[in-house]
């Protein structure tokens, strides 16, 4: 399950964008904002597969250049810049060749040490799936994966609702059974590892591991 954020004060570039990376099927997800600030406040609780910028303005950059992250960056630009860890397109650029390289961007980090964090001794793959300890892999679902990486980045407990909207999004009449039934599905393939879920007063939940 790939996650795409894109930032530009451009709406219109921005959507198309947006659009044509979820019609290949590059991402499952694609976030947007106008705002480079959110940017980093999103990458906090979310974990995103890449993170596209469109002409940064130069206070943005110089924090971008000292920020500790391993996630592919791409940065579109109308001039020439400087930008050390980012993927560097001027504008106007090919479509199609900026796809293949984000393409590219993902599959290697997908494969790297750094797309994985760690749950106790297990190591967590989200974009892959996959939950790995030595030579053992539980494999999960899109939405378990999704559950198991919310919670990750939360510090409390998440109550029930917050978790549908989360994961599940509006609009597409889903209860809290369904919840209630990923989570127990999440927690027989868990329960070997040591990871689980403390439950607050039946209403919420909390990543123990």
């Amino acid at each position: 399950m790939r996650q795409i954020l894109i930032c530009s004060s451009l709406e219109k570039p921005r959507h198309l964008l947006a659009s044509e990376i979820q019609d290949l099927q590059i991402a499952s997800e694609v976030f947007e904002t106008d705002n480079f600030q959110e940017t980093f406040e999103a990458a906090e609780c979310k974990r995103f597969s890449a993170l596209i910028f469109d002409d940064p303005d130069e206070a943005f950059v110089n924090t971008l250049n000292h920020w500790e992250t391993k996630v592919p960056i791409f940065c579109l630009l109308g001039q020439n810049g400087m930008i050390g860890k980012a993927h560097i397109f001027l504008k106007p650029f090919r479509l199609s060749v900026f796809l293949t390289s984000l393409i590219a961007a993902l599959a290697q980090f997908e494969q790297s040490e750094e797309a994985s964090v760690l749950l106790g001794q297990w190591k967590f793959n989200f974009a892959g799936k996959i939950l790995s300890f030595q030579d053992k892999e539980i494999r999960l679902t899109e939405k378990e994966a999704a559950i198991l990486n919310f919670l990750f980045h939360q510090k409390a407990s998440v109550d029930k609702e917050t978790l549908l909207r989360e994961i599940w999004g509006y609009g597409e009449g889903i209860s809290t059974h369904t919840l209630e039934t990923h989570i127990y599905r999440l927690r027989q393939k868990l329960e070997q590892t040591g990871i689980t879920f403390s439950t607050v007063n039946t209403e919420g939940y909390k990543l123990i591991f």
